[in-house]
């Protein structure tokens, strides 16, 4: 705290007596330890920046003021550059100008009014898009390479259509360009970017398009932090390039569409090639082609003389062919003689062969030694027959010696059943019904009346 200043009564021996500039300093010591860094926001008065690179102005509100100065350090680090009138939000600590003995404070970072709100509610809207995927790499549409037309949706009088259409003229001025006008600021800017969209993606007639503004406050591009425009872009079938403001500004738009580039000068560079290096290229294949052509003719050219040293004139030709053809005509006649003679001995050798294997003298030695053969089988056969023949005479007179019908001529007879069986005993006889006896010269039917 600040000491307090002695009572004139007090004792001069005990009075501590300060220098203006000792007081000053006290105070401005005890200010800043005390109260250290602070968040302050006001309205921007008679706003200051000389040669030296540091702002000073009044900072302001209804009922009071307070002078402010940001030094060159700090203020090179701001995104925009304050007005009279604009109401901003200050991070500062505050300090004693001692040789005015001006209470001021002293800036360190500095930015529109409502920033930091809006930085809240864009972290906010980022993680819940990123929570749905709109920003996944795996959704991205390709951008063509050389597009046959592009479409470009932005303020028609604002800087950077002029810069886009600059670049895209030195570099590919054969592509043409449709242009979709469309707010960039305010509160209708966001409604308004969503319909161009639309209509570009009904009409069909490019097939890319460019999203983009110029530089500004976080509050002035606001709009593309509008999340049914982020929604939209993510839907389009065209495939879309964000260039919003400056390469430090980053929007919701240049996070979900296909391809962000840093400015709109840069998103036109990307979009097309530099007709410079297809002429580079064309030139370098030009000059491949012409000289690999002119290595084919030559290559072509030792050919044809080559072929053309080997031509002859057809007459010429023609006689070298009569006499080669004489001289095969010779060549083959001598060889026929030789091989008709070789095969000629052949054939009387074969002659002379053939008659030592000729089958008529062997058919005529096996047609005596077949004759011999028969003759011995037909003898052997008569001797078989008439052996056979005296075996069975022998056979049928030993079989006639012990035939029954011997007997019976010898004064025998034979009896039997009326079943043919022949008997033996009387007893047989009793049980018989008719009874046959058996002559040598017939036989009788008897019946049996009595026993004996």
């Amino acid at each position: 705290m600040i000491q307090p200043i002695l009572q004139p009564q007090e004792p001069a021996e005990k009075r501590k007596i300060y220098s203006v500039s000792e007081m000053a300093l006290t105070i401005r010591r005890q200010l800043e330890r005390e109260i250290g860094q602070i968040w302050i926001s006001g309205e921007i008065s008679n706003f200051m920046q000389p040669t030296s690179g540091h702002w000073y102005f009044t900072l302001k509100d209804a009922n009071a003021q307070l002078k402010c100065a940001i030094f060159k350090n700090r203020n090179r680090i701001a995104r925009f550059t304050p007005e009279d009138g604009q109401q901003v939000l200050i991070r500062a600590k505050l300090s004693l100008y001692e040789p005015r003995g001006d209470l001021q404070l002293i800036g360190e970072y500095i930015e529109p009014a409502g920033e930091g709100a809006l930085q809240v509610a864009f972290n906010r809207l980022k993680e819940k898009l990123k929570a749905k995927g709109l920003f996944d790499s795996v959704h991205k549409k390709p951008i063509p390479k050389v597009p046959n037309k592009i479409g470009i949706i932005t303020s028609a009088s604002g800087a950077a259509i002029r810069d886009v259409l600059t670049v895209l003229k030195r570099r590919m001025p054969q592509i043409p360009v449709v242009i979709y006008p469309s707010l960039v600021q305010g509160d209708s800017a966001a409604q308004n970017l969503i319909k161009q969209i639309q209509q570009a993606n009904q009409d069909k007639a490019c097939d890319v398009l460019l999203v983009t503004r110029g530089g500004g406050s976080l509050e002035d591009m606001w709009c593309f932090n509008d999340e049914a425009l982020t929604e939209t872009i993510f839907a389009s079938e065209l495939p879309i390039v964000s260039a919003v403001g400056h390469e430090v500004d980053i929007s919701i738009s240049d996070l979900v569409a296909d391809l962000r580039a840093p400015t709109p000068s840069a998103a036109a560079e990307l979009l097309v090639p530099d007709q410079s290096d297809y002429r580079h290229k064309l030139n370098q294949l030009k000059r491949r082609l012409f000289n690999e052509t002119e290595h084919k003719l030559e290559v072509t050219q030792a050919l044809l003389d080559r072929l053309t040293a080997q031509i002859v004139h057809p007459k010429e030709k023609m006689v070298e062919s009569r006499a080669e053809l004489r001289e095969l005509t010779q060549n083959l006649l001598a060889a026929f003689r030789e091989t008709v003679s070789e095969r000629s001995a052949d054939l009387i050798d074969l002659q002379y062969r053939l008659q030592a294997f000729n089958p008529q003298f062997e058919l005529e030695q096996r047609q005596d030694e077949l004759v011999i053969t028969q003759d011995n089988l037909v003898k052997s056969f008569k001797d078989l027959l008439k052996t056979k023949q005296q075996q069975m005479a022998l056979s049928m007179q030993q079989l006639n010696d012990f035939s029954p019908l011997a007997t019976l001529k010898r004064g025998y007879t034979i009896t039997e059943d009326e079943t043919g069986k022949p008997l033996t005993s009387v007893k047989q006889a009793q049980e018989a019904k008719e009874l046959t006896t058996k002559f040598s010269d017939g036989e009788i039917k008897s019946r049996i009346k009595e026993f004996q």
